[in-house]
């Protein structure tokens, strides 16, 4: 018999897990601040509405970097197994096209994830 390997960890971990390590980077006097959305949430029909009305997109990246100097970085994170839906790969395809950089990052734990964003934004300091 195959022994099958799944990850059980939700996306939201992982964001939480990149999240914590900026906000500490940033805490430890790095020139950048960041920000993250979670667009997945579940929501009633009148919770909808109004993210929509209130200017929630589908498809946006997961955590955006703002570094000093005008760079902007947007990350999408994904699990092992995850792959970008329609809303995002439109999405990504028009911030883009308007000259933006959308780096996508899968990783087999919340931590190597950190580690790899967080190398990222290092290289890019200035």
């Amino acid at each position: 018999m195959e022994t099958r390997i799944v990850n059980t960890i939700p996306e939201w971990r992982y964001q939480a897990e990149v999240i914590a390590r900026l906000h500490k980077l940033e805490d430890d006097g790095l020139p950048f601040t960041c920000a993250g959305d979670m667009n997945r949430a579940r929501r009633n029909r009148r919770e909808r509405m109004e993210a929509k009305v209130t200017g929630l997109t589908a498809g946006e990246p997961d955590v955006r970097v703002y570094i000093a100097g005008g760079v902007l970085l947007s990350f999408e994170l994904k699990t092992p197994t995850g792959s970008r839906s329609k809303d995002q790969k439109a999405r990504h395809k028009k911030l883009i096209d308007l000259g933006f950089e959308i780096i996508t990052v899968k990783a087999a734990t919340p931590e190597a994830m950190a580690d790899l964003i967080e190398a990222e934004v290092r290289r890019r300091l200035p």
